[in-house]
């Protein structure tokens, strides 16, 4: 196999973790194709893909060989997904009244429409510099009021954990697991890995306000390391100025809305991370299962 045939199947390998076949477009959109390899055309990818190892299709999706069951699941879940963006949608009618929030995106499975039946509906948030932790109170008030919230299984921070099948508390209730704010839009050099981008290139902005997915899209162009295709950044006049990074200038509420929060999440803290400018409550380590998973995957059709 060639680089560009290696870059096809890697790609699809990395779609079948999330039993999810792809298109032809989609397959160029999401290619993996890093170091100095030379990404083919849109209108040539079809015949390359046909010429690649490992690859059956059922028209229009392409997938590893015996593994046609995927695109049954993808089409179930494209129906779930729907539903669940109507009530993200929903929770954005109320959230964006909330003058400090300048960015509601839904991430994860739903963002890609592949949600299973009974997933909760993963959030990420965007405030203004220094509004996030009284922001973060506000939001899980309104939610809270019109029971949109989903609630902790157990006593941790977050609400990332991952529910059995069937367990229908979650299904359609939202999951605040990101919040961010404009002075720290940019992913830290620790957590640049396929798998976050993947995460970044796929958000579903819901509400945007004052070009803010544009910046954070900007502030993230080291994705195109992982997914030269997948970063697509309208050219939208300011949305390359960024807010400098880690700005102190707090007020006294959003102090104290910080220290509240932290000492009531320190003990329970496990995987998450929690800082001034940002929170992530993630208590799995899902980016190292995952590609974990993906190097597993690669090493059974002898790719690195």
């Amino acid at each position: 196999m060639n680089s560009i045939h290696k870059a096809i199947l890697k790609t699809l390998v990395y779609a079948d973790i999330f039993n999810y076949p792809l298109t032809a477009s989609e397959i160029h959109h999401w290619l993996i194709c890093q170091n100095s390899a030379q990404p083919p055309a849109l209108k040539n990818i079809t015949s390359i893909i046909k010429n690649t190892p490992h690859i059956q299709t059922t028209s229009p999706y392409f997938y590893l060989k015996n593994h046609q069951k995927n695109i049954s699941l993808r089409q179930q879940h494209h129906r779930f997904s729907q539903t669940k963006l109507k009530f993200a949608r929903q929770a954005t009618a109320y959230l964006k009244f909330i003058p400090t929030i300048n960015l509601i995106a839904v991430t994860g499975a739903l963002a890609m429409n592949n949600s299973h039946k009974n997933d909760d509906i993963d959030l990420m948030i965007i405030t203004q510099s220094n509004k996030l932790w009284i922001t973060r109170l506000l939001t899980i008030f309104l939610l809270e009021i019109f029971r949109l919230r989903r609630r902790p299984v157990t006593d941790t921070p977050g609400c990332n954990l991952i529910a059995p099948r069937g367990v229908k508390s979650f299904n359609n209730k939202i999951c605040l697991n990101l919040f961010l704010d404009e002075s720290s839009l940019k992913i830290l050099p620790v957590n640049r890995n396929l798998f976050t981008a993947h995460e970044i290139c796929q958000l579903k902005p819901i509400y945007n306000k004052q070009n803010t997915y544009q910046k954070f899209l900007n502030a993230n162009s080291w994705t195109k390391k992982y997914l030269p295709h997948a970063l697509k950044v309208p050219d939208t006049p300011g949305c390359h100025l960024l807010t400098p990074q880690g700005d102190q200038s707090w007020n006294p509420i959003e102090l104290l809305a910080f220290k509240l929060q932290y000492a009531y999440m320190k003990s329970k803290i496990t995987n998450e991370t929690i800082t001034p400018h940002s929170a992530f409550f993630h208590p799995r380590p899902t980016a190292k299962i995952l590609l974990q998973q993906y190097q597993a995957k690669l090493k059974q059709f002898n790719l690195k």
